[in-house]
């Protein structure tokens, strides 16, 4: 194991402030599980990720399960924050993790090929403060997200 220098929670935050601009969400459309008539995407439209609930947003990160991956990603960075300000005392991580390491391989290379390279370099990096933190299951979970993400950036490298 790397004895390598922790990034602190300020330094990640910071690069997932720098990877996702705060632009206004555009949800028109988006699908939610339909559990809600429309409330998560009224809530978010027209905001920027910055500005949304976060008591709000993060109690429903089931929704994450449901968006296209056009949607996720423009939401992702309120719920990466929240794995690293709030670890598991919030029901993000149980979504996030899945939804993250989806075991689609159309839809997780989907993923990873929306995400720009900063973005992509962000994930990585909450998932390794997450592993890093955490522990139990939930860690296990996100160190075996990282292994995948970095074999999927790794392939795509070499081709």
């Amino acid at each position: 194991m790397k004895n390598a220098i922790q990034p602190t929670q300020v330094e990640v935050i910071a690069q997932i402030r720098a990877a996702f601009p705060a632009e206004p969400l555009q949800f028109e459309g988006a699908l939610t599980g339909g559990l809600d008539s429309g409330a998560y995407r009224e809530h978010v439209e027209g905001k920027t990720w910055e500005e949304l609930d976060r008591k709000y947003v993060l109690s429903r990160s089931d929704v994450l399960s449901f968006l296209d991956t056009r949607h996720l990603v423009a939401v992702l960075p309120v719920y990466l924050r929240s794995l690293v300000e709030d670890g598991t005392q919030t029901p993000v991580p149980d979504t996030l993790l899945l939804v993250l390491d989806r075991k689609n391989r159309a839809r997780f290379a989907e993923l990873v090929e929306t995400l720009d390279p900063a973005q992509r370099a962000a994930v990585v990096a909450v998932l390794e403060m997450f592993a890093t933190t955490e522990s139990g299951q939930l860690a296990d979970a996100a160190r075996a997200a990282v292994e995948r993400w970095t074999a999927h950036l790794s392939h795509q490298e070499n081709q």
